[in-house]
């Protein structure tokens, strides 16, 4: 619903003479970000390393949900416009689409708008040093790396650590990068 934040009678963005009914919404800043990191030593030659990392406060503008779930032109559409507005008596959160948006329910708005916090667990790290000491190794370890495992979030998005740009206008907005993958590496680490 868009309001008519100065009480003049008219919902509009001042681009008509009128006086202007926007509002700042959203802060792509974070109020609290960092990591987490925790060592564990299992006797003398397991290890495992994890390091998390989080962020709280942001809000992100969810620009590949409002092209997704727009409802007002000829694209593709996520399944959530299944839920939309068809019939009077009805109750639901997505309006009516209608070709063009003769209504104006998909400009940007606070609709779009998603708390970003989250907590990732970025890595974690498996070793396992192998008890050699002759003349020639003073050590062997092999070591398996997990990366990007899980991520608890309510956003909606495929990844709340997001950025559309290095500029600072370009913070908390979500243009539909693909998002960091899961990965996983093994190693060996030879001490000479």
């Amino acid at each position: 619903r868009f309001v008519d934040t100065n009480g003049d009678g008219i919902i509009s963005d001042g681009t008509d003479n009128s006086a202007d009914d926007r509002v700042v919404i959203g802060d792509p800043n974070t109020d609290i970000y960092g990591n987490i990191h925790a060592n564990f030593f299992l006797g003398k030659n397991w290890a495992i390393g994890l390091n998390f990392n989080y962020s709280l406060g942001n809000d992100i503008y969810n620009f590949q949900r409002a092209v997704l779930e727009g409802g007002h032109a000829f694209l593709n559409q996520s399944t959530a416009l299944n839920r939309r507005w068809i019939a009077e008596g009805q109750t639901s959160d997505i309006p009516q689409a209608v070709y063009g948006d003769p209504m104006g329910n998909s400009p940007f708005s606070d609709r779009w708008i998603e708390d970003g916090s989250y907590l990732k667990l970025k890595n974690v790290t498996v070793s396992y040093k192998l008890p050699i000491s002759d003349e020639y190794f003073r050590g062997l370890t092999i070591w398996a790396a997990a990366n990007n495992l899980f991520t608890l979030t309510k956003y909606l998005g495929s990844d709340p650590e997001v950025s559309c740009g290095n500029g600072s206008l370009l913070q908390g907005i979500d243009a539909g990068f693909t998002p960091a993958g899961r990965s996983f590496t093994l190693g060996v680490k030879i001490n000479l």
